[in-house]
């Protein structure tokens, strides 16, 4: 598992119950794979002594995640592309997305997840994984093969 090989103790996901209510337009194709695949993870994982975790997922595409920011505005993601209209921060929407997650992870819990030191543009100071690698707040390193 990827989580263990990356010393991670936590997986974490946004909780996306009841989200043909809040999205109708969504695909429900989507929607079952999202659920499959927590539901396969939250049953593997723990087999490995990792945790699985669900937040809020409200605006984690629009929100700024350098933690000396933070702004929220849907013309901060176009696509795959995020802009901050605020300070002009530029990534991956879904690496920011990623971040976003992570972070509220970390509000919510007394805890901090295992993590890097911040990097000095102030990205999230929190290790998350998305498809195609781990991602540390300073660079993405893809899996063997991806």
């Amino acid at each position: 598992m990827e989580a263990v090989e990356h010393d991670c103790d936590v997986i974490v996901f946004e909780d996306l119950t009841d989200i043909r209510d809040r999205l109708p337009q969504a695909k429900w194709h989507h929607i079952w794979a999202f659920r499959r695949l927590y539901e396969y993870v939250s049953f593997k994982a723990p087999e490995q002594g990792v945790s699985v975790e669900q937040v809020e997922p409200n605006h984690t595409s629009q929100r700024c995640s350098r933690t000396n920011c933070g702004f929220t505005h849907e013309a901060n993601r176009h696509g795959e592309h995020f802009e901050c209209q605020k300070c002009g921060y530029e990534v991956n929407a879904d690496y920011n997305a990623a971040k976003n997650i992570g972070l509220r992870y970390a509000r919510k819990r007394t805890h901090r997840l295992r993590s890097s030191p911040k990097s000095g543009s102030g990205d999230a100071p929190v290790n998350v994984r998305v498809n195609g690698g781990t991602l540390n707040g300073k660079s993405h390193q893809p899996i063997a093969g991806d």
